[in-house]
């Protein structure tokens, strides 16, 4: 049951975005994104440490920059300076996602359901939702 509610949260809440790509440090939140009818575009491949090529990062940055996202996500248990550059570079805001690999200090919650649904404000914040 408190799965549906808050999956009923995040299908209402994430409805009237602004922006519909999602721009993550790395490919972490496909199924997010698959199921909220948002668009990932990953700045490095499935493992927070493989790097993307000079080229990419600049094609990414382009792409921030043409499609008018205003904000790229970090993740809360990898390096953002990758993230911070691609936002440097593009003239946006980094902002932190919590992939739930574990729960830490770095957490913004202490159980699943809140850790999801600080992600759910993180996100309605950095995709412009009303």
């Amino acid at each position: 049951v408190e799965l549906r509610a808050l999956d009923e949260e995040f299908r209402t809440r994430l409805q009237a975005c602004t922006h519909r790509d999602l721009v993550t440090g790395h490919a972490a939140f496909g199924y997010l994104a698959d199921r909220y009818d948002l668009h990932q575009v990953g700045i490095a491949g499935l493992s927070p440490d493989s790097e993307p090529t000079a080229a990419q990062v600049r094609d990414l940055v382009e792409h921030v920059r043409e499609s008018g996202v205003s904000t790229v996500y970090a993740e809360t248990l990898a390096s953002p300076a990758l993230t911070e550059t691609v936002a440097r570079e593009a003239g946006v805001e980094v902002r932190s996602l919590d992939p739930i690999e574990g729960v830490t200090d770095a957490s913004s919650g202490e159980d699943y359901f809140e850790i999801m649904r600080a992600n759910l404000q993180t996100l309605r914040q950095g995709q412009d939702c009303s």
